[in-house]
C-alpha cells in the first residue's frame, strides 16, 4: 500500500480537484467561514486500523445497542478518541430519573469533545425496527430531559436521523448543541450515467440544515456527520469531498466514516469493507490535513 506521506503528485492534484469543485458548489452559511474544523473518524470497529491508515483522525462512533445497557463511566478503551456515544435508554425510566444517576456518573467522567445521542436514526418509517414507544413524542421529551442532564459537562447532546431532516421534525429535538444525520451515497444523488450528482446531494443536506435551524432556534446550529459513505469504491474519493466542503461551510465539525465488511453494492449495502483502495485512502488524508 501506498503511504500517505508518499502521495502522488497526479493524486494530490485529483484530490485539489476534488475539493475544488466541491468548495465551489457548497452553500456558504454566513459567520460559519470556509475553514470550519472538521474531526473525522470512524465506527469503534475499526478505529485502531483507520487512524493507523489516515493520520490525524481521532473521531470514534460507539454504539450500546441493548435497551438500558450502557457504561458506568465513559468509554475509555481508546485514549485520546473523541466519541460519538449512542445508547437506548427507556422512555418511561429516562423521564421518571430511574436512570439519572447512572446517566449522570456517565456524563461526569467524560473528557472533553465528547458527544452522547439516544435511539439513532429513529423516525417515520422505523429503519431500524425500534419498539412502538419509540415515536416522536417520546423522542421529543428524552431529548430535552438528556440535553438538560448534559448541561455543565464536557458532553454535548444531539440527535441523529437518517433520511430527510423535514420529515423528521418531531423527532429531532428542540435547542440541543448539535444535529446530526447517516448519509449513504444511493442512487437518489446519481446522475442517468451513474455518477455523483452534486446538486443533488446539496439539495438534500441544505433541506436538512433549514429544519435544522428551525429547531435549533439558531441560524448556524451545530452539525455532524455520524455515519457516512458509498457503497462503491470509485466514488469514494468525490463523496468523501463532498461532504466536508458542505460540512466545512456549514458549521459541521464532524464527520464519522463507517464501514462494515457485510456492506457494499453486491449485497445491497451502503458501506463497504475497510480498508478501501489506496486512492480511498490519501485522499482521506489529505481531508484530514486541509479541513482538521
Amino acid at each position: 500500500m501506498t503511504r500517505p506521506d508518499q502521495q502522488t503528485d497526479i493524486s494530490r492534484r485529483s484530490a485539489l480537484q476534488l475539493s475544488g469543485l466541491a468548495i465551489a458548489g457548497a452553500t456558504l452559511a454566513p459567520g460559519t467561514g470556509s475553514h470550519t474544523p472538521i474531526a473525522f473518524g470512524v465506527n469503534r470497529n475499526y478505529y485502531q486500523s483507520f487512524t493507523a491508515a489516515v493520520h490525524g483522525a481521532q473521531a470514534v462512533r460507539i454504539y450500546y445497542d441493548t435497551e438500558n445497557v450502557f457504561p458506568d463511566t465513559w468509554p475509555d478503551r481508546l485514549p485520546g478518541a473523541w466519541a460519538t456515544l449512542s445508547i437506548r435508554p427507556h422512555p418511561l425510566d429516562l423521564l421518571k430519573g430511574t436512570l439519572d444517576s447512572q446517566i449522570r456518573n456517565l456524563l461526569q467522567s467524560a473528557p472533553a469533545h465528547s458527544e452522547l445521542s439516544i435511539w439513532h436514526e429513529a423516525g417515520p418509517g422505523n429503519p431500524l425496527g425500534y419498539p412502538r414507544y419509540i415515536n416522536a413524542a417520546s423522542m421529543s421529551l428524552m431529548h430535552t430531559h438528556l440535553q438538560n442532564l448534559c448541561r455543565g459537562t464536557n458532553v454535548r447532546y444531539g440527535s441523529i436521523i437518517c433520511g430527510p431532516a423535514n420529515q423528521r421534525e418531531a423527532w429531532l429535538g428542540r435547542n440541543l448543541d448539535w444535529y446530526g444525520v447517516d448519509q449513504y451515497d444511493n442512487d437518489r444523488f446519481h446522475n442517468p450515467d451513474g455518477t455523483l450528482n452534486q446538486a443533488k446531494l446539496y439539495q438534500r443536506m441544505n433541506a436538512n440544515l433549514a429544519t435544522w435551524r428551525k429547531v435549533a432556534g439558531t441560524q448556524h446550529p451545530s452539525v455532524r456527520l455520524c455515519e457516512t459513505n458509498s457503497p462503491l469504491d470509485s466514488h469514494r474519493t468525490h463523496w468523501f469531498a463532498l461532504m466536508a466542503a458542505w460540512m466545512a461551510h456549514n458549521n459541521g465539525h464532524r464527520i464519522l466514516t463507517y464501514w462494515n465488511s457485510v456492506h457494499g453494492k453486491a449485497t445491497g449495502g451502503l458501506s463497504g469493507p475497510w480498508p478501501p483502495s489506496d486512492q480511498v485512502v490519501s485522499h482521506l488524508n489529505f481531508l484530514v490535513r486541509t479541513y482538521r
